[in-house]
């Protein structure tokens, strides 16, 4: 298990860079079995698999955010679609693709986030 959450911590900051360190930094510090479990099954595990690409797996993670109302952890995978090579334009295509599923109020939220995401990493 220790290999999968070395693994992990690597590939996701590989994928989030200084943004996902910083978003992780509390819960590695205020509760390591969370992160150790969060870095070992989703990033070491999951997320290292190819049955899909990169941005298909943002997309997917994105879109499940949202319509949970989860709107904490948008930055974080804002940042790892990016990173994958989706463009901001695409990311709206996905927020715009999500309106009449999940209504205008959670896409407004979502595009507030991604305007702060962006301005953070600017």
């Amino acid at each position: 298990m220790k290999d999968n959450v070395n693994s992990g911590f690597k590939h996701f900051s590989n994928l989030s860079g200084d943004y996902g360190a910083k978003a992780m930094a509390p819960i590695k510090e205020h509760f390591p079995e969370l992160a150790e479990f969060i870095m070992g099954n989703a990033y070491g595990d999951i997320f290292q698999r190819t049955t899909i690409g990169a941005d298909w797996k943002e997309i997917a993670v994105i879109s499940s955010l949202i319509t949970m109302g989860q709107f904490e952890q948008l930055g974080v995978h804002y940042v790892m679609a990016l990173r994958v090579g989706m463009t901001v334009d695409q990311i709206k295509g996905i927020l715009l693709h999500l309106v009449p599923c999940v209504g205008a109020p959670r896409i407004i939220s979502a595009f507030n986030v991604l305007l702060s995401t962006l301005e953070e990493i600017q």
